[in-house]
């Protein structure tokens, strides 16, 4: 009797036991828990390490703006800002034919002015007739808009002036030869640090000699570029400005060409 009395409370709690799981109450409301959750949300908040690390993230971040964006921002923009801005370098003078006339002969100038837009890259436009013309001599020859017209022997210088820079040429009354020099510029110290000038002399019948080698080269601005007097005009360029390019034959042709230098 006693065993099967044990074996019968035995059932009773095995029973209990596994019908207890479906038996259970379901958990409080969901807004007992999501209270608890805020709680628990709050007090992580408020623990000193959690003010750090989110200390820690945000100087992070502030040091990604500050080095990373700001950075990659000027670059994206750094190209659209002109390394240079187009500005008036020089001012060319040059002839339609060649610069000898005879007295009472007449040669029509141009006046070019040269715009620089890069280290490299230079924009001409005429300005003849905006330009203000002077001769160094009206006794040799004078001038009118561009228009030379020889009155005696000897050679005279023709300028033009425009938006504050000159721009002059030699023009050669009644001899018999003349020497011009080339090239004219202007030149970039940047592009081109040295170059060098050639000599031409031209006779009455038209024929040219190269006479840079015989030539004594000289430069009137010592700070603008060192110009070596027997090295065929080879030229360093060390500075901006504007020079007078001359070179002389040991027979006294003179030949003249006003140059101008930009950075």
């Amino acid at each position: 009797m006693a065993l099967q009395n044990f074996k019968a409370r035995r059932l009773i709690t095995f029973n209990e036991e596994t019908t207890m799981p479906t038996t259970r109450k379901a958990p409080a409301s969901t807004n007992s828990n999501t209270s608890v959750a805020k709680t628990d949300t709050a007090k992580a908040a408020s623990s000193p390490n959690h003010k750090v690390l989110t200390a820690l993230v945000a100087f992070g971040l502030l040091i990604l703006t500050g080095c990373g964006g700001g950075y990659q921002y000027q670059n994206a923009r750094a190209p659209n800002k002109p390394p240079y801005q187009k500005s008036l370098a020089q001012v060319q003078v040059s002839a339609i034919a060649g610069p000898s006339i005879q007295i009472s002969g007449s040669v029509l100038l141009s006046a070019s002015a040269v715009y620089q837009n890069s280290p490299s890259s230079f924009t001409h436009t005429d300005v003849t007739n905006s330009a203000a013309w002077t001769t160094s001599d009206a006794a040799i020859a004078t001038v009118n808009n561009g228009l030379v017209t020889g009155t005696g022997v000897g050679s005279v210088t023709i300028s033009a002036s425009f938006g504050g820079k000159s721009g002059s040429m030699t023009v050669f009354v009644g001899l018999t030869s003349y020497i011009t020099i080339s090239p004219t510029g202007p030149f970039s110290r940047s592009a081109t640090p040295n170059m060098t000038f050639v000599a031409t002399e031209t006779f009455s019948d038209g024929s040219t000699l190269d006479v840079s080698g015989p030539a004594i080269w000289n430069s009137s601005a010592g700070g603008v570029m060192d110009i070596y007097p027997f090295l065929g005009g080879y030229t360093d360029l060390v500075g901006s400005g504007t020079t007078t390019v001359t070179a002389t034959l040991s027979t006294g042709e003179i030949g003249t060409l006003t140059v101008t230098v930009v950075p």
